[in-house]
């Protein structure tokens, strides 16, 4: 079975992305099943899953654990895809969260003009952050206050994200057009050379 309008298929792209149950096991998330019934929320089109792409790129890049959530809210909001927008949010994960974070802070620092910080010190904020956030770790607005520009940090991070999710988005919009077309010429063509067989 293919999407509508793309030779993508469905069962290929719901098997890389999380299932509802799967997304429901989460206490938080559970919290928003009232909300989910909308059928428009799974909807494998193009416009659900392009909103969903812009919606979860831009929420990986929030410096917090909830950016599932923040993806989530968007989703509800926008009525896009909520799999596809969830899923994005694991572009910051473990192995790429830390030259991210850094990018952003250069990215601000280079335009709040403040000095720029080790690789080792955002690694130390974002483990002091999240033990601060998740536990009784220090507070790291405090800890860090003088010697890094959270302002800058927020700046560049902020301008990454819109950026990142601009450019995803329409790569998005650009790779399914380009594939709905040369299915449909592929599909043109054969039909063309079996009525030249006749």
């Amino acid at each position: 079975m293919m999407i509508k309008g793309s030779p993508v298929s469905k069962k290929r792209l719901k098997k890389l992305l999380p299932t509802p149950e799967k997304l429901l096991e989460s206490r938080l998330l559970k919290l928003f099943a009232p909300h989910l019934g909308d059928p428009r929320l799974w909807h494998f089109n193009r416009h659900n899953l392009n909103k969903a792409v812009y919606i979860g790129v831009l929420s990986a890049f929030f410096p917090l654990p909830g950016q599932m959530l923040i993806a989530l809210v968007f989703s509800l909001i926008f009525r896009a895809n909520v799999p596809m927008a969830l899923g994005l949010t694991w572009i910051t994960n473990p192995l790429t969260t830390l030259p991210i974070f850094y990018a952003g802070y250069y990215i601000g620092a280079k335009i709040m003009d403040v000095p720029m910080i080790s690789l080792r010190v955002i690694g130390r904020m974002i483990a002091d952050f999240s033990l601060w956030l998740l536990s009784d770790g220090a507070n790291p607005f405090i800890t860090y206050k003088g010697s890094v520009s959270i302002i800058a940090f927020c700046v560049g991070l902020t301008i990454l994200a819109i950026i990142s999710s601009i450019i995803c988005g329409l790569a998005f919009k650009g790779i399914w057009r380009y594939k709905t077309v040369s299915s449909w010429q592929k599909r043109h063509q054969s039909n063309h050379d079996f009525n030249d067989s006749f």
